[in-house]
């Protein structure tokens, strides 16, 4: 027993070693001062990966390893299920899966599958985010006697469900329509952003009163994302399909889904969710199915208050929080010459 003490309590002295010697770095004597930056939910990147093994040239009937290094860059973590997965294609006549000595012959299109796993983001303890390795065997085969070398494409893919969300502040103005003959606590106005830690960023809320009244208003929200990572935008249930390339509807590409959006006015909260019948926020979308569909990488969603909100409550700063869901997608691929043996 007592041992099993010893071992919780030297965990929580660990964690709490590790957060002082950040708060720690984060100052320093004398004249220079060094700032510690512990928001994670900054820059544009998700799931990234490196190649390794593979080679400019290799004869034919040989074999070789690749490895892919894969990154969570981002700020959010892989879901268990269906998370995200890496594939790698061949060029079937020239190339195949091996175990080291010969092809493993398969007509699964899942067969290069790889499950990514619950894959975390960065975070104060986990500042780097995960990372994993993954391993194939390839084996060239026989080319055309009448050439010396065949150039074949390695194809990689990387497909994944990932997520972003906002808490930013924001002005309620019922007498948004009213003359003022004192300064008000806030004011309503367009908020810009940069970035929240993931390739789908949320670029701009436009803020509105709708009059419903004298000094009543129906507060209207308009978000605008933006693609800002170097792949694409993909549904979030079909990441697996994406990957292997499987015959796909249309709404496959550039399609999210905004999960939630919800502020607070007094004792009320005005919420839109996706998984909730009763909302009190209207927000509109491509179709039943609550899609936003990405144009050139972009997509407005408006939301707007079912209830209006009276001059009982006064000017007031109120938290909006949103958060979004999709799948994103990225490939690259290389090319190796196969030269003939004899």
């Amino acid at each position: 027993m007592i041992k099993i003490v010893y071992k919780y309590r030297w965990k929580i002295n660990l964690i709490l070693l590790v957060v002082t010697m950040l708060l720690i770095t984060a100052c320093s004597s004398g004249d220079e001062q060094h700032t510690l930056d512990l928001d994670f939910h900054k820059g544009t990147k998700g799931i990234e990966f490196d190649v390794l093994g593979i080679m400019n040239e290799v004869y034919e009937g040989t074999s070789f390893k690749v490895a892919l290094n894969v990154f969570n860059k981002g700020a959010y973590d892989l879901p268990n299920t269906n998370g995200g997965y890496i594939n790698l294609n061949l060029e079937k006549d020239y190339m195949c899966f091996s175990d080291g000595q010969k092809c493993i012959n398969t007509n699964d299109p899942r067969s290069a599958l790889r499950d990514l796993g619950d894959m975390k983001g960065k975070s104060v303890l986990n500042p780097t985010g995960d990372f994993d390795v993954f391993e194939y065997y390839i084996m060239t085969k026989k080319i055309d006697k009448q050439s010396f070398e065949h150039i074949s494409t390695i194809g990689l893919s990387l497909c994944y469900q990932y997520q972003t969300d906002l808490i930013t502040d924001a002005c309620i103005d019922p007498y948004f329509y009213e003359q003022s003959q004192i300064e008000k606590p806030c004011v309503v106005k367009d908020l810009s952003f940069s970035s929240q830690g993931s390739p789908l960023v949320i670029t701009k809320i436009e803020s509105k009163m709708l009059s419903d009244g004298q000094n009543k208003v129906k507060p209207m929200f308009i978000i605008h994302v933006l693609n800002n990572g170097r792949g694409e935008v993909i549904h979030k249930d079909m990441v697996d399909q994406v990957c292997t390339a499987a015959s796909l509807p249309p709404n496959a590409f550039n399609t999210v889904h905004l999960r939630e959006f919800e502020f607070m006015i007094g004792d009320t909260l005005y919420k839109y969710d996706r998984e909730l019948e009763n909302k009190n926020l209207k927000c509109d979308f491509l179709n039943n199915k609550e899609e936003t569909k990405l144009n050139e990488g972009k997509a407005k969603i408006r939301c707007t208050a079912l209830k209006p909100i009276g001059p009982e409550i006064g000017t007031i700063t109120t938290q909006l929080k949103m958060v979004f869901d999709y799948g994103y997608t990225y490939s690259e691929s290389k090319s190796i010459a196969i030269k003939r043996l004899y």
